[in-house]
């Protein structure tokens, strides 16, 4: 059964990095639009005759309110990027969803560890709730957000998960900076953000890793887990693919 296209409104945008916009739309469905926290949506628009098609990860929490929102980065000359930065409050475009598989798995391992570049971090806003409610029912449960930019300025949600950290002992959020290593903050590290991974004492059989974003970084993550011993249900990978 083909997945039907709704329309969905403008209401806000704002910057999040210098390259980087928060959209929050509305759409008008009944049922409501529903959604597990790590799904994502796909725009769709015409572009001299052709049909388009860009997704966006979810960065909402599901409220049952008809709310999606997403982060989206400026790509020069990109047609995703054209149409969604000259977007206006009650601009419509067509999407359709939700998809994907990037969700929490039942199973109840020692640590969840979410690794993201840039706007891949988006579906771990997302699962905020659900974490905390894990980790209110497991008391062995570990979370570990690692979130990979280039610069301070480019970390996105910064304070939300930092928050989570500060609130939960056994949540640790930390950004990694590719490009700065001067005054690095207490919750920030310097390097490529799979270059964490020797430091996290990796258990294959009570680890599940989450994947998100470049695809070079989730290539060479893959490599050097499964090396370690990983199990393909262990890792759950998006790949972000250029917007071009």
């Amino acid at each position: 059964m083909p997945v039907k296209t709704f329309p969905i409104i403008l209401e806000d945008a704002y910057q999040l990095s210098p390259s980087v916009k928060h959209f929050v739309f509305k759409c008008d469905l009944d049922p409501v639009f529903d959604f597990t926290p790590g799904q994502f949506i796909t725009i769709h628009f015409e572009e001299d005759g052709k049909t388009i098609r860009r997704s966006y990860s979810i960065a909402n929490i599901p409220k049952q309110n008809n709310l999606i929102e997403f982060a989206a980065g400026y790509v020069e000359g990109g047609p995703g990027t054209e149409l969604l930065f000259n977007l206006k409050p009650g601009d419509a475009i067509n999407i359709n969803g939700p998809f994907g598989r990037l969700t929490l798995k039942e199973d109840t391992p020692e640590r969840f560890i979410l690794v993201a570049t840039s706007t891949g971090v988006t579906p771990y806003r997302a699962m905020i709730p659900a974490l905390k409610a894990r980790l209110d029912t497991n008391p062995k449960l570990k979370v570990i957000i690692l979130q990979g930019v280039q610069h301070r300025e480019d970390i996105l949600y910064c304070d939300e998960f930092h928050q989570f950290a500060t609130e939960h002992p056994r949540v640790t959020f930390h950004a990694h900076l590719s490009r700065e290593t001067e005054a690095l903050q207490t919750h920030e590290r310097a390097g490529y953000v799979q270059g964490s991974f020797p430091m996290l004492s990796l258990n294959p059989d009570e680890d599940i890793v989450y994947l998100c974003g470049n695809p070079g970084m989730i290539d060479e993550s893959f490599a050097y887990l499964k090396d370690k011993g990983f199990a393909l249900q262990r890792i759950i990978r998006e790949k972000y693919i250029s917007s071009k």
